[in-house]
């Protein structure tokens, strides 16, 4: 049975191969790339990338494992255009590389304000990675690389991930067991990563808090499976990829157990917490780097030869004059098909502005329809009594009215951004993106307690209320004096208890008043804070969208102008050196490399799947 080194002896044998084979057939832009993966080949430490969505426990997975609880911040995702490598060193210390200035040593406690986005805007703005040393035999041989969040809100956070993954050895991508399942957007990126880097394994965090994690786990690993099944056997690698499920929480308590000498403690909480199988997965990394980094040259090897397997196809057409003018009019009509895409790209895109004022009738909607029994109330309490008990009970019944209305609102507004991007996509010829806005955090919108401040009483006034209540208590007193002696002192009793109730009601309709006016100044605050954090949460998608249509279009348009250049220098007989080896026995050649690269593949990733195998917690 072949060993792990003799089949990584195998990929660089075909490495060299297929390198030599691009420079044969006048094909230096391919042989570069591979060159450069295996040019890392020496490097001493193994470069694990960690990687997810927001809020999925990255940065808290990464201080448990080197064992300090709050090195890295966890409260806010890690600024776009940022990253932290945390390596080993003989003490902590924390070195910012800015893109303007020279590389600053900071205190390690202040992190957050140069790499997360709560930090301090004007220390953050041009930092584009800091390095973190601690004293942790984990990271022996072992660099672990903290990611902005993958989600397709952010777009910047996107391109930092991939631009590490192209010097990353690994990629531990994570997803949390306190969220929904693995998301289209999320399955998109791994399918891209695991072009470039096979050695890939998941991570479940925060099963601690979760009773229904293992149900979680299956519906991602079904998920998994589903768009494997759509996208083809190139991405099968992710199917037999590990699982780990894990707490971070338990682990800093097993920790802290271990500190205070509770040693059976705490090796139950670290059992439970999961952490030790993913510990020796890392350091299976580390120890059988060379493993991982083979499976990085094997993927850029088996991309070379399926860019020198089309073209050889060309030059197979090419013997045929009719064939390769045949060829080259499929591409030709193409880029003109290419072209009417990109004209409509821009005519979309131009409709895609008006999904703001969309949203902001939506929100409107929304709102008017939560208020409406607040209306219907106030017109009801017609006493100083049962308006305190309102008020009582306003702050809380208002704030859970606003909560309905976001939720409403975010279901709504998340359907018409998913319809409107995905039409969009669709128009393009483009595969759909799973829009989320799920996680969008509802704004401030109100302050805890509301009080209504109405007007005092009005003074007596003579001529409106004296003169009146003069003439009443005349009018009643002579009218009941025929009837009793009493009639004069009666009327004048009667008047006053009249002008009292008159002016009981006129305070009840001024509280009204007063209270109305409030709830509606809450409503309009909360109408502009909500609609401005979908706006902007809507206008992220939209830039995604359509910043990931252009890249495919682009794309496109080079690979087929690529092409186009190929074909016509082939059909006027230009082919170069390339032309003295018979087309046949090019794709004869790069077929039989392709069928060893993919048994190596198969071979070497289960090798890498089985790093950490036998652990326990």
């Amino acid at each position: 049975m072949e060993t792990t080194a003799e089949r990584v002896t195998a990929v660089l044998r075909l490495a060299n191969e297929v390198h030599a084979l691009a420079g044969r057939y006048g094909r230096a832009d391919l042989a570069e790339p591979l060159a450069q993966a295996a040019a890392r080949w020496k490097e001493d430490e193994t470069t694990i990338v960690v990687a997810g969505a927001q809020k999925r426990g990255k940065s808290r997975l990464i201080n448990t494992l080197v064992g300090r609880p709050g090195l890295l911040p966890v409260d806010a995702d890690i600024a776009t255009d940022c990253h932290l490598r945390v390596r080993r060193g003989e003490n902590l210390t924390a070195v910012v590389h800015d893109q303007l200035a020279d590389d600053v040593p900071i205190d390690p406690e202040h992190l957050a304000d140069y790499a997360s986005v709560a930090g301090d805007p004007a220390r953050r703005r041009t930092v584009l990675s800091v390095d973190v040393t601690v004293p942790s035999p984990l990271l022996d041989g072992v660099c672990l690389v903290d990611t902005p969040g993958v989600d397709s809100l952010t777009v910047g956070h996107r391109q930092v991930t991939m631009a590490m993954l192209r010097r990353a050895d690994a990629l531990l991508f994570v997803l949390s067991a306190q969220d929904q399942p693995v998301l289209r957007h999320e399955l998109e990126f791994l399918a891209e990563t695991v072009q470039r880097i096979p050695a890939v394994a998941f991570v479940l965090t925060k099963v601690e808090d979760s009773a229904n994690w293992r149900d979680l786990l299956e519906e991602n690993r079904r998920r998994l499976e589903t768009f494997v099944r759509e996208s083809g056997d190139a991405l099968r690698p992710l199917l037999d990829a590990p699982w780990f499920p894990v707490s971070a929480k338990l682990g800093e308590a097993a920790a802290a157990q271990l500190a205070l000498g509770r040693a059976e403690r705490a090796e139950a909480l670290r059992t439970r917490s999961g952490m030790g199988r993913l510990e020796a997965y890392l350091r299976g990394c580390a120890r059988d780097r060379a493993l991982t980094r083979s499976a990085t040259v094997l993927s850029a090897a088996r991309s070379v030869l399926a860019a020198l397997a089309a073209s050889a196809e060309d030059h197979d057409a090419a013997s045929s004059p009719g064939r390769a003018a045949e060829r080259l009019a499929v591409v030709e009509q193409a880029l003109e098909d290419l072209a009417a895409t990109a004209r409509r790209r821009r005519l979309h895109g131009a409709a895609n502005q008006f999904l703001g004022q969309e949203i902001a009738t939506l929100v409107r909607t929304q709102l008017a329809q939560v208020r409406a029994p607040y209306d219907r109330a106030i017109a009801e309490l017609d006493t100083r009594s049962k308006l305190d008990r309102y008020l009582a009970e306003l702050s809380d019944s208002v704030e859970r009215s606003l909560q309905a209305a976001w939720e409403g609102a975010l279901d709504e507004v998340t359907a018409l951004v998913s319809g409107t991007l995905n039409d969009f996509l669709t128009s393009l010829g483009l595969d759909p993106m799973e829009v989320d806005l799920a996680r969008a955090t509802m704004p401030a919108t109100l302050p805890r307690n509301l009080t209504v401040n109405t007007p005092p009483p009005q003074r007596f006034d003579l001529f409106r209320e004296g003169v009146p209540a003069a003439t009443m208590a005349a009018s009643i007193g002579l009218m009941l004096a025929h009837l009793t002696p009493l009639g004069l002192l009666v009327g004048p009793v009667l008047a006053a208890e009249v002008l009292r109730r008159r002016r009981a009601w006129e305070q009840v309709h001024r509280d009204q008043a007063a209270l109305r006016n409030l709830l509606a100044e809450q409503f309009a605050q909360a109408a502009t804070a909500l609609t401005l954090a979908l706006q902007r949460e809507a206008a992220a998608w939209r830039a995604t969208v359509e910043q990931a249509a252009d890249e495919a279009l682009a794309k496109q348009r080079k690979e087929l102008e690529a092409r186009r250049a190929e074909l016509k220098s082939l059909i006027a007989g230009s082919g170069g050196r390339s032309a003295q080896e018979p087309a046949g026995e090019r794709l004869t050649r790069i077929a039989a490399l392709a069928r060893q690269a993919e048994t190596l593949r198969a071979e070497i990733a289960a090798d890498i799947n089985a790093l950490g195998d036998g652990a326990t917690g």
